[in-house]
């Protein structure tokens, strides 16, 4: 089994350059990176700041250590209830999905948001009819401005938000028929702590149901404590590692698979247990 892994780039925690962070994937042994700006390098991630001798540089700088740029991170509430705070967020997205392509970048990638005003706090709300509306609105628009520039919209599902389960996941790709909408895939992400399902069936279920339109996933360990979830190093959870990244080696071979809350030595241990 041959896992095309990656790291966000804010989990190598001491990177405090581009170049430090070039090396610092290389030596963890991964060959792909999801760069979300804002956490790595907030000073450069506004929507009017990202440009493309920005992309070039970033490219021309990982491409020397043998590491690919897989998905551009721009995670934010883009179903935010406040118009403004909405609108800045869709253009602050349409300004990475323009620039990807000279960072090398195939996917720009976020989760739905929500409807509450504070942040992603769990709430109901997200799981009306209304509120799955208002995602595929700014979806349909964020898909269509892809497409003009030539870059995925990977929405990736997750419990607190519009697109909570893989019913809304098939609704939303029925609703939004277009191949440059894919979906980022983190079964953990879908995880309800008060109801804990098989995990490594839901992956099969998924790949069953969605197939060619997963274009990245997603792997987090964890463990429960106190009815919640608390993420952890890949293998030092219960998430059923080893039978997940089978199944994503036989239906998708070499999809780009970044670990998340896998921090600095622990990629480089993930790596050598499950490549």
């Amino acid at each position: 089994m041959t896992i095309n892994f990656g790291a966000r780039g804010h989990d190598v925690t001491w990177a405090t350059t581009p170049e430090e962070l070039a090396r610092g994937l290389a030596e963890y042994g991964v060959h792909n990176v999801q760069l979300a700006l804002g956490r790595s390098f907030p000073e450069l991630s506004g929507g009017e700041t990202v440009n493309p001798g920005m992309g070039s540089y970033f490219r021309r700088v990982m491409d020397a250590q043998g590491v690919n740029i897989a998905v551009l991170g721009c995670y934010d509430n883009i179903i935010h209830p406040d118009p403004e705070r909405r609108e800045s967020t869709l253009q602050k997205f349409e300004a990475y999905l323009r620039n990807a392509r000279h960072f090398g970048a195939p996917i720009v990638a976020t989760e739905t948001g929500s409807v509450n005003h504070e942040g992603f706090a769990y709430t109901r709300d997200n799981f009306t009819d209304e509120a799955y509306g208002q995602a595929v609105e700014v979806i349909r628009r964020l898909v269509a401005y892809g497409e003009r520039v030539g870059t995925i919209v990977g929405i990736e599902p997750g419990i607190n938000h519009p697109i909570y389960n893989l019913d809304r996941v098939e609704q939303l790709l029925d609703d939004v028929d277009s191949p440059y909408l894919g979906i980022v895939f983190d079964v953990t992400a879908l995880l309800d702590p008060h109801e804990p399902a098989d995990l490594a069936a839901l992956t099969t279920a998924a790949f069953d149901r969605f197939d060619t339109h997963i274009v990245a996933a997603h792997v987090d360990d964890y463990r429960l404590v106190d009815g919640r979830v608390i993420r952890c190093d890949l293998g030092d959870g219960v998430l059923p590692v080893a039978q997940i990244l089978a199944t994503i080696a036989q239906r998708a071979p070499h999809l780009v698979v970044i670990m998340e809350e896998t921090v600095n030595e622990a990629i480089a241990r993930a790596v050598t247990t499950y490549a």
